[in-house]
């Protein structure tokens, strides 16, 4: 039974051995096993492989850690690609947009409020000349006037959503430094999803009791300010209390009466 037992070992010592034709990986057992008996036989030593210390994602994990896919194709649409220096192929983000900007190349800078524990994404060049903001750049969108530009973009049918101003947005995208201007972007953009609407604006202050006639805003006119062709000749109550008339002066305004 033993000697059978051995045998069997050397077996699978031995398919394992002649697999791909060449030396093998040590293999992961116990003690050193021998190939066989007797004089001239060779005893493989073999030893522990590490415990591994990754583990297989959960489709809930990976989408928690990889919300954004981002698309490398989309470089053959971006001109001078040597400008921009790749820090992460694909990284994914979140923020309130704080100005949308269409440029000569066609592109659309969306600057992006990011939360205060992002904002290792930014650098001197952010602080300094986008107030702070990361810039990042949905490619090829709107009419190009710059020409070393226009090849790149030619055969480009842009996927990504313009945001507006003051929405919640996650955007996904190469993570890079624009050498030229020499701050951190994500560009180009991906993929953009709005995340919250932009929250309404305040409503207008409530004009003083008294005042009139009012705005199409529903607000008090100052001296100085254009009136309406309707109001020439109209007689009025600025804000402060002041008497006032809408006559022609370089244009209607309201003057002190």
């Amino acid at each position: 039974m033993k000697a059978a037992s051995l045998a069997a070992s050397a077996a699978a010592v031995a398919v394992l051995v002649g697999c791909g034709g060449g030396s093998a990986t040590p293999l992961t057992t116990g003690s050193p096993l021998p190939t066989g008996g007797g004089e001239g036989s060779t005893a493989i030593s073999v030893t522990p492989s590490p415990t591994p210390t990754h583990h297989r994602l959960t489709s809930r994990e990976a989408a928690r850690r990889h919300p954004g896919v981002c698309d490398p194709s989309l470089w053959r649409a971006i001109y001078h690609p040597s400008r921009l220096h790749v820090v992460a192929s694909c990284k994914t983000v979140t923020g309130t947009v704080e100005s949308v900007r269409y440029e000569p190349d066609g592109d659309v800078h969306v600057l992006l409020k990011l939360p205060a524990n992002r904002s290792g994404l930014l650098n001197g060049g952010n602080l300094s000349n986008t107030d702070g903001d990361l810039v990042t750049e949905i490619i090829c969108v709107g009419t190009i006037t710059q020409a070393d530009a226009e090849s790149a973009c030619a055969r480009h049918v842009n996927q990504v959503a313009v945001p507006s101003v003051g929405e919640r947005v996650r955007i996904s995208g190469t993570y890079v430094l624009d050498a030229d201007h020499g701050w951190m972007e994500i560009h180009p953009v991906s993929s953009l999803s709005v995340l919250a609407a932009a929250a309404p604006p305040p409503p207008a202050p409530a004009a003083p009791a008294g005042c009139h006639p009012l705005s199409n805003e529903g607000t008090c006119y100052e001296p100085g300010e254009f009136c309406r062709a309707s109001d020439q000749g109209v007689t009025g109550v600025a804000g402060d209390g002041e008497a006032i008339i809408c006559e022609n002066n370089n244009g209607l305004r309201w003057e002190p009466a």
